[in-house]
């Protein structure tokens, strides 16, 4: 699992001047027939062996070589616990991060003058952060689930439980009466109670979504009661019951989550065109949207998931005074021509806070067809 220190601590690592970082994220997944037996472990050596041939500089091959026996090394000891493996590392002495993930990542490498770590900022996106509340009239289970996994798991439990009550004759009436009115407050008391624990959560560890599950009234009351911050943020209601197992909760979050997502996406694009056409906190297309970048305007970058500008083929942006320059001289940084110029892009805006889209499907498309595959809702 990676934090939100962990990834702003690598946002903020920069190589030594003329050094670069290898980044690398391999695929392990044991449910795949081709990872079995450690065959993980060819594409790896493939992709090492690769990069390594496009490297011209003597002394940075030297550097690289470096690096990747730190990552075979490592490699050979180490037992999958997870989906994927991401490891960095930079000319010995230097920083070196391994951590595993349930999330599957495509297995890639890079050789960057800075940790490549686009891959997590957009797993961040299409895995928000999620809170679970299942409760009944008596208790209560809130996890917190994010990037595929369970990180928080706690049970609040009702003061007072009132199941039963003896009477009889013409006191029955009354007693039942009673025993139903005592029993209401003290569900409606251990709602209030959920609701007290939402909101210290989201400040502990603030989530983007929330899913509520258990019988239908009692979510419905509990509901009811939510802030309307947190009413904002309920995305679905669900039928699981309190006892549920982590498994079938995370099964159903991300179920969830995927439609969620699938309905949102198209709408979410649409937003963006139209205030992109009024000019109103928002631009579409790709000069207009790395000038906003570069100068810190972007509060989300929005893009389809096979999205690519690569240097050889960088448009120009406008400069100030009219015309416009090529884009790579206007980004001021060292590209290769057959750099995704959306890795700098993506990690850049993260630097300044702002948030990541990946559209799928059918709003990636209209993007594309509307605003060449690239745009953005402004800060300013």
């Amino acid at each position: 699992m990676i934090t939100h220190d962990d990834l702003q601590k690598l946002m903020d690592h920069a190589a030594a001047e003329g050094r670069h970082v290898l980044s690398v994220y391999l695929n392990v997944d044991q449910g795949r027939a081709d990872n079995l037996n450690r065959e993980y472990r060819v594409p790896l050596h493939n992709m090492l062996r690769d990069l390594e041939c496009g490297i011209g500089d003597v002394g940075e091959r030297e550097a690289f070589k470096a690096c990747a026996a730190r990552v075979r090394q490592y490699v050979e000891s180490y037992r999958p616990a997870g989906r994927t493996l991401a490891l960095f590392t930079d000319p010995p002495g230097g920083l070196f991060w391994a951590r595993d993930f349930r999330m599957p990542i495509e297995s890639q490498v890079r050789w960057l003058p800075r940790p490549f770590v686009r891959p997590f900022l957009e797993a961040r996106d299409e895995h928000p952060r999620y809170v679970v509340a299942l409760t009944d009239r008596g208790k209560t289970r809130l996890l917190s689930v994010c990037m595929g996994e369970i990180e928080q798991d706690a049970t609040l439990v009702a003061e007072e439980d009132v199941r039963h009550f003896d009477a009889s004759g013409k006191d029955q009436t009354r007693s039942q009466m009673r025993f139903q009115r005592n029993a209401e407050e003290h569900a409606k008391h251990h709602l209030k109670k959920v609701v007290a624990a939402l909101k210290d959560l989201d400040k502990t560890v603030p989530f983007d979504r929330l899913i509520l599950g258990g019988p239908s009234r009692t979510v419905a009351e509990l509901e009811r009661l939510l802030s309307e911050p947190l009413r904002h943020r309920v995305v679905s209601a669900v039928t699981l019951p309190v006892e549920a197992d982590r498994k079938t909760v995370l099964e159903e979050t991300l179920r969830v989550d995927e439609e969620f997502e699938h309905r949102t996406e198209m709408s979410l694009t649409e937003a963006l065109l139209t205030a992109a056409a009024k000019n109103r906190m928002a631009t579409a297309g790709v000069a207009g949207t790395v000038r906003a970048a570069l100068e810190g305007r972007v509060r989300t970058l929005v893009y389809p998931r096979d999205f690519a500008v690569f240097a050889k083929d960088c448009p120009t942006v406008p400069a100030n005074g009219g015309g416009g320059m090529p884009l790579t001289e206007f980004l001021g940084e060292p590209i290769k021509p057959e750099d995704n110029l959306l890795d700098l892009l993506v990690e850049n805006t993260a630097r300044e806070g702002a948030k990541v889209e990946v559209l799928h499907g059918e709003a990636g498309l209209r993007l594309k067809e509307a605003a060449d595959g690239l745009g953005a809702f402004l800060r300013y």
